[in-house]
């Protein structure tokens, strides 16, 4: 994996704890209207019908803010739109979603109207800025937002190397969304794999596994391995698993800071990947990842990838390491909140 690729998949660490607008960096390559869709429905959608609508732009729960047309700006009437909509409550989704794909594009006057709603945001009202850089938005609306350099970029890179190593297009880009350490695509491609055998040998070791020999597959230096090490995790956290509460906790806790960072963003790209699929058709067949997302089930998958972003952020400010872990795996209960 390059600095660049690994840039892309870090997020702030100064973001407010609060913080009911993200910043999405994305590529100038990027559709942004699409991509502003696709984060919304993974925020919001309960169902493929509800992602489906997300995607087509027809939700009644999701505003996206774009320029009108003729115009190349986002005007402060548009704005204040938006701030109108917010008195009501959403129809269908937990809470509203308004998207601002070219987030660059709002004028002084409406960047500074944004910036009282992100002071004094409405409870039910949840805001995704994309950007390609930071600088590209007032450092006010910056400070007050959740930073989250976006992977799609990298991996649209990677699944083009894979395809044209011998990959076919779906595996290529199962293989481009695994959370890959530095170097380990180039093992992909380099050596091409029988990935559904790959896979079954993974999973087959890990479910014979103890909890020692789990955590140390999330550790680990073999990705596929590790992948299935992070959905037997999962799987243990789906059923409160006493050994994952003291003997898992007690292992992860003990381990380096940047190696525990690393687990946690490895276990949120796996999470987040799986509430994807939980609203579309799979790339392809996974036993231990069907039974993870049917334990889970998806609201309770999409808090989960709260908590593992809240401890990461937890971390990054040098909290207690066990009771950051512990509130993780016992905080995603079959209650909403």
């Amino acid at each position: 994996m390059t600095d660049a690729e690994r840039s892309d998949r870090r997020s702030s660490s100064t973001a407010p704890r609060n913080a009911t607008a993200s910043i999405f960096l994305i590529d100038e390559s990027i559709n942004r209207v699409s991509e502003a869709r696709r984060i919304a429905g993974t925020m919001i959608a309960s169902s493929a019908d509800e992602a489906s609508k997300v995607l087509r732009g027809t939700h009644p729960d999701v505003l996206e803010l774009l320029p009108v047309e003729g115009k190349e700006r986002i005007g402060i009437r548009q704005v204040r739109d938006v701030i109108r909509s917010a008195q009501f409550a959403p129809s269908q989704a937990p809470y509203k979603v308004c998207t601002i794909p070219a987030a660059e594009a709002l004028t002084t006057e409406a960047a500074n109207a944004l910036l009282k709603i992100l002071e004094e945001p409405p409870r039910d009202l949840r805001f995704v800025l994309l950007a390609a850089h930071p600088s590209d938005l007032l450092p006010t609306i910056v400070s007050r937002s959740r930073l989250v350099r976006s992977a799609a970029s990298a991996r649209a890179e990677a699944t083009g190397q894979l395809v044209q190593a011998g990959y076919d297009s779906s595996d290529a880009r199962w293989l481009a969304a695994l959370p890959l350490h530095e170097g380990e695509l180039d093992r992909f491609v380099a050596t091409p794999q029988d990935l559904a055998t790959a896979v079954d040998g993974a999973t087959q070791v890990l479910e014979a596994a103890g909890m020692a020999e789990v955590v140390v597959a999330c550790l680990g230096e073999q990705p596929l391995l590790r992948r299935q090490g992070l959905l037997a995790l999962l799987d243990r956290v789906a059923a409160r698993d006493p050994d994952l509460l003291t003997e898992g906790v007690r292992m992860l806790a003990s381990q380096e800071r940047d190696a525990l960072v690393r687990f946690l963003r490895d276990l949120l790209v796996v999470s987040v990947d799986l509430v994807r699929c939980a609203i579309r058709v799979p790339q392809r067949r996974d036993d231990l990842a069907d039974r993870v997302r049917e334990s889970f089930g998806l609201a309770r998958l999409q808090r989960f990838c709260v908590g593992v972003d809240r401890a990461h952020q937890s971390l990054s400010v040098y909290g207690p390491t066990e009771a950051i872990l512990l509130s993780l795996f016992l905080g995603t209960g079959e209650e909403s909140g």
